[in-house]
């Protein structure tokens, strides 16, 4: 199936395969090795760099060691090599593949390669021609299935040239060591060596400079590769009719030609139609498939058949102060124009503005007024009235003046922690942006909070509030194009919320006083220098209702309260509350404190009465404690002693003696028994004579 899928595809990859970023022809035998971390795992691509390195890789496979070299910034004394492959990794079997290349092309042209019938090997002894013609085909095979891996994870994984590593952690830095799992003989390929961490993620570049020059139906675009070669192994090259909806100008992503002197690459395009617009932006694509952001835009029309443009090719600066500019008319291009316009921007976007105009051929100029940065491009109108231009060629004059000192810094923490920053733009042309500092104290080194130069006089920061340190402290530069900085801002204060509770107060003692008939509690107050006020609450163990018993400011600070309002057979324990002047609060718990001294008050309301006509003595009381279980009344006569009479249910409130004679003085006692066999007092005596 997938062979059928490469006789189209293959022709195409023939003319991008050089340029692959993971191959290179090299006489060294060595394995490349590119390593993409993230937050939670490291990704691992390499590639051989040499034909016999690829053919030694497919035969015995690779082995992945992983060695901690730093932990938090400490290095490792003797860092220990952890194997991330128990079986060598070796491309798929030809089976497997063919399952794989049913969801990725790409896997077809890998599978075609290693296991395909093209390869052939001739020895120099059938001729030294024919040698170096078979030793071209190979490498360009090579290069093609190392293509198709920089363009597909899933094809490197299929061709054992990628692992993923998700046992990683943050704090450590590690060294990948790549390698055959087997040394041919007579021959050494070296092993490639990897240095990454989580976190030191990589962070993708838009393509720079983006230009657009068009001619009779074609679109050449321009743009700088030579600073990020190393990160993208392909492009995406998206064209628009009205700048909001773009669509990929190839199936294929476009490798575009190697970088020119100055460091540009060139793609060119057809265009459909010379009348209308057409807008053009650039991603980048790294040899893990992913797509990095979108370049800027730029738009364009096709133009009347031109053959030749302007080729602008010299700039020579004067005492910077002049700048001289020198270009070619290729062709018959001086025949065809009928003026040549020297055009100037301050960025290679534009808009560029005419500063010279010539009637007639000319091949140099001098601007006598430059800006400190000059995008120069040569316009020229044909005599048909149609307009050609030059690519935009960049000069500067070397500006040392440093922009002025940014005024009007201010700014907030909110609840969250983020800090937002705001300050006057300054007013300079050549501005480039602002850097911003922060530290925890005045007295310490500011360390820079922007990772790429902020454009806008505002900044957002975030702070952690979980620390003990209540300010931070922030200050600001400004830089221009030509990277000189103004002197630091004064420094402005900020204040952290307060989320931090303050420190919680100590019970030291808590315990119950008999003879008081009443729970002491003793306890050293908290620490915190920002407590405005204190409380104190009991809760019942029983049904846990909870009473605050007391509060007081830090105006009237005490360390002791005794507890008198107590019911006995109850078990309480006590929460001693603070708070701070932000409202945070901090709280220490009590063991319980079983209340009960063995003794209830006397029963109360206690009275006899004798009732003549009945010929008893009635008795009556009052008893609201809870839980009795029975009544014992006590009685004597006369001069006897008191001797328990009766006893009683727990619900009764009222008895009647009738074994009386008259005569006599009867007194009596009364007392309750609780559950648990717990004792009221013995009440008041009470007597009556019949």
């Amino acid at each position: 199936m997938y062979r059928i899928f490469l006789t189209g595809l293959l022709a195409v990859l023939l003319l991008l395969a050089g340029h692959s970023l993971s191959y290179a022809q090299q006489s060294e035998h060595r394995i490349a090795g590119l390593a993409d971390p993230k937050p939670d795992r490291i990704r691992l691509r390499w590639s051989p760099s040499s034909y016999i390195s690829w053919e030694m890789g497919n035969k015995y496979g690779y082995t992945v060691e992983r060695f901690t070299v730093a932990v938090n910034g400490e290095l490792v004394k003797q860092p220990q090599a952890i194997l991330l492959t128990p079986q060598p990794l070796l491309p798929y079997s030809l089976q497997k593949m063919e399952a794989a290349a049913e969801k990725d092309d790409r896997i077809a042209i890998v599978a075609e390669i290693i296991y395909g019938e093209g390869a052939k090997k001739i020895k120099p002894e059938e001729g030294i021609g024919a040698y170096f013609e078979n030793q071209n085909q190979n490498d360009w095979r090579m290069a093609m299935a190392l293509l198709s891996c920089d363009l597909s994870v899933n094809a490197a994984r299929s061709a054992g040239l990628f692992l993923e590593d998700n046992n990683v952690k943050k704090g450590e830095r590690y060294v990948y060591r790549i390698a055959l799992a087997k040394q041919p003989v007579n021959l050494v390929i070296d092993t490639a060596i990897v240095v990454t961490s989580v976190d030191e993620p990589v962070l993708l570049s838009r393509p720079q400079e983006l230009a657009i020059v068009c001619a009779d139906s074609t679109a050449t675009l321009g743009w700088l590769t030579a600073f990020n070669k190393s990160m993208y192994s392909a492009y995406s090259v998206e064209r628009s009719v009205d700048g909001k909806k773009f669509a990929s100008t190839t199936n294929l992503p476009v490798i575009p030609s190697g970088p020119d002197a100055h460091g540009f690459s060139y793609y060119q395009d057809s265009l459909p139609d010379n009348d209308k617009k057409y807008f053009y932006r650039v991603r980048g694509i790294t040899p893990f498939g992913e797509y990095g952001p979108y370049s800027q835009t730029v738009e364009g029309m096709g133009v009347a058949l031109v053959s030749d443009r302007p080729v602008l090719d010299t700039i020579i600066v004067t005492d910077n102060k002049k700048i001289e500019l020198r270009w070619l008319l290729p062709g018959d291009l001086s025949k065809q124009l009928s003026k040549i316009v020297i055009t100037r921007a301050d960025n290679g976007k534009g808009p560029f503005t005419p500063i010279a105009t010539f009637d007639k051929p000319v091949y140099t100029y001098t601007d006598e007024k430059p800006l400190g940065t000059n995008y120069y491009r040569i316009k020229g109108i044909t005599k048909r009235g149609k307009a050609i231009y030059s690519f935009p060629y960049f000069a500067q004059i070397i500006d040392t003046i440093p922009p002025a000192i940014p005024i009007g810094l201010a700014g907030k923490i909110d609840s969250l922690g983020v800090v937002s920053l705001q300050w006057n733009n300054n007013t300079e042309k050549d501005l480039l942006g602002y850097r911003v500092f922060r530290a925890n104290s005045a007295k310490e080194e500011f360390i820079e909070v922007t990772k790429e130069i902020c454009t806008k006089p505002l900044f957002c920061d975030t702070v952690t509030l979980h620390t003990l340190t209540p300010k931070v402290f922030y200050q600001i530069i400004a830089v221009d194009k030509n990277y000189n900085t103004s002197g630091y801002t004064p420094f402005i204060m900020l204040r952290r919320p307060d989320t931090i509770a303050p420190s919680a107060p100590v019970i030291t003692k808590a315990f119950r006083s008999d003879s008081l008939r009443a729970v002491i509690l003793e306890w050293r107050n908290s620490t915190s220098e920002d407590v405005v006020k204190y409380t104190l609450s009991r809760i019942n163990v029983k049904d846990s209702s909870m009473i605050t018993v007391t509060s007081w400011d830090t105006a009237h600070l005490r360390e002791t309260y005794t507890d008198t309002t107590l019911q006995q057979g109850n078990t309480y324990y006590y929460q001693l509350m603070v708070w701070d002047d932000a409202g945070n609060k901090s709280k220490e718990i009590s063991g319980d404190i079983w209340f009960e001294t063995g003794r209830r008050p006397a029963v109360g309301a206690w009275k006899a009465i004798v009732n003549q006509e009945k010929k008893q003595v009635e008795l009556s009381w009052e008893y609201h404690l809870p839980d009795v279980r029975q009544y014992r009344i006590y009685r004597a006569k006369n001069d006897a002693p008191f001797i328990l009479y009766t006893t009683l249910e727990g619900g009764l409130k009222q008895w009647a003696d009738v074994e009386i004679i008259l005569g006599n003085i009867y007194k009596y006692k009364i007392t309750a028994i609780m559950k648990g066999d717990v004792k009221a007092e013995m009440s008041k005596e009470i007597q009556v004579k019949y």
